[in-house]
Order: C-alpha cells, then sequence, then structure tokens
C-alpha cells in the first residue's frame, strides 16, 4: 500500500508494486515541473544535486557511504545511474573531494562552490551544480 501525502503527485500504477514502495522526492524553488521524471534506482543508491553556493547533504539514512561512483562540479547532464559531464566542470577533482569528505560516514555535507571545486569554465548563462551518485 502506498500512502501519498500531497495530493499533487500522481505516480503511474506500472511504477506500485506489491509490498512496500519507496517514493523519494526532491523538490527546488524556481524548478519547472513539467520537466519532472521517474527513476527507478536499485536499493543502496543515493544521488543528489546542488546548485551552485548551496549545500548538498547526502545521507545513506544511518548505513555508512560505501562508495562514490560520480561526482561533477558544473552543467553535468544525465539521470541518476547515468550521469556524465557536461561541457564545462570544476578544476579540482570532485570524485576525489566528495570521496574524502564522505566515504565511510553514514552523512557528510558538501558546498557546491566555487571555493570547494575551483572555477568551473562554464559561461555565465549555464547554471553550475554539484550532482553526486553515492553507494549505501
Amino acid at each position: 500500500m502506498m500512502t501519498i501525502y500531497n495530493c499533487r503527485y500522481h505516480v503511474p500504477r506500472s511504477f506500485i508494486q506489491d509490498g512496500v514502495n519507496e517514493l523519494v522526492l526532491f523538490e527546488e524553488f524556481g524548478g519547472n515541473p513539467t520537466l519532472v521524471n521517474f527513476q527507478t534506482l536499485r536499493v543502496g543508491t543515493a544521488c543528489g544535486i546542488a546548485y551552485e553556493n548551496k549545500d548538498m547533504e547526502l545521507s545513506c539514512q544511518g548505513r555508512p557511504i560505501s562508495a562514490i561512483k560520480f561526482a561533477s562540479f558544473g552543467d553535468v547532464q544525465g539521470t541518476c545511474g547515468s550521469y556524465y559531464k557536461g561541457t564545462c566542470a570544476g578544476q579540482n577533482d570532485a570524485l576525489s573531494i566528495i570521496q574524502n569528505a564522505c566515504v565511510g560516514k553514514e552523512s557528510c555535507t558538501v558546498s557546491a562552490s566555487e571555493s570547494t571545486f575551483c572555477a568551473a569554465d562554464c559561461t555565465e548563462d549555464i547554471s553550475k551544480r554539484l550532482i553526486v551518485e553515492a553507494v549505501c
């Protein structure tokens, strides 16, 4: 049985399985609701997005973060499970920074900023963001 507390969301029946279902919904201010998409992930993967000058908190819900599969600061493309670097990225190695800050911990917080990842070679019209895929 699935309980949704906000009547604004419609979950297609094809996504609902017998037994317990978990819906993780990330909302953002100023986002475009027509760009929302559903992603089916295997349990144990956590993905996070933080726009420039915001903090990202990764958590494995009481379990340690065991690995970081992907991390980049810039104009990252793709979806959780299949991210890839876009046309611009921060000069510092985002994967190493996130691994050092998060692996072995139950949660961690990282600032999505140029002071952390160094200047990204993006044009002004590109919105920079930190995207991370962690393994719990």
